[in-house]
């Protein structure tokens, strides 16, 4: 898929960014929503071949897109261990986590996916966003970009983050509720994130 043939919201699809190879399957999140279990069916019928140690390329998570965050990360982030993970043949790969609701933070959600989209020369992208930024996250070049709710306050967070070896991965975070927002950092967080993975990739 050429880079920036999608325009829909990223909880919808991607981002209006279009930047994810894997925009065409579907991929929204379901904030208010419980993932029913940590295995698609996908996995279950079709055993996955067994993950590399680290540092990983893209195609080596294609089938364990959720490795990506381990216990400890969870914990620091406060997410939910029960995940939700997309696998080939029933989905293009991705893994979503869901927050644990906490008195200093609303429910939020992210979601993580690889992807064979080039980042390497920005300029050639077929649609400019204006909301984008280009970054460097993990010593990679990137393009971030955030959401206001129409209350003013932040509402979701995406980033498309170049990986040494080829392609980009996708990191989106986005808070409960269509037009309210939280008052707390939510690219901040992404950023953060998108960090860790960025270490463990080749």
């Amino acid at each position: 898929m050429a880079i920036g043939s999608c325009a829909r919201p990223w909880w919808l699809g991607w981002s209006a960014m279009g930047v994810v190879a894997v925009a065409t399957a579907g991929c929204g999140i379901d904030v208010g929503s419980k993932p029913a279990a940590v295995t698609t069916a996908s996995a279950m019928t079709s055993p996955a071949p067994a993950l590399a140690p680290q540092p990983w390329t893209l195609a080596e998570l294609t089938y364990h897109p959720c490795s990506v965050l381990d216990s400890e990360d969870l914990a620091r982030f406060v997410l939910d261990p029960v995940v939700r993970a997309d696998t080939p043949p029933e989905g293009l790969s991705a893994c979503s986590w869901f927050s644990i609701q906490t008195s200093l933070s609303g429910r939020f959600n992210i979601r993580f996916a690889p992807a064979k989209a080039d980042l390497s020369d920005l300029s050639q992208r077929r649609v400019s966003d204006p909301l984008e930024q280009q970054v460097a996250i993990g010593g990679q070049r990137a393009v971030l970009k955030s959401e206001v709710r129409p209350d003013g306050r932040n509402g979701s967070c995406s980033v498309h983050v170049s990986v040494p070896s080829g392609g980009s991965f996708y990191l989106g975070i986005a808070a409960a509720g269509i037009t309210s927002g939280v008052d707390w950092d939510v690219c901040a967080k992404t950023i953060d994130i998108a960090t860790v993975i960025s270490a463990r990739l080749r």
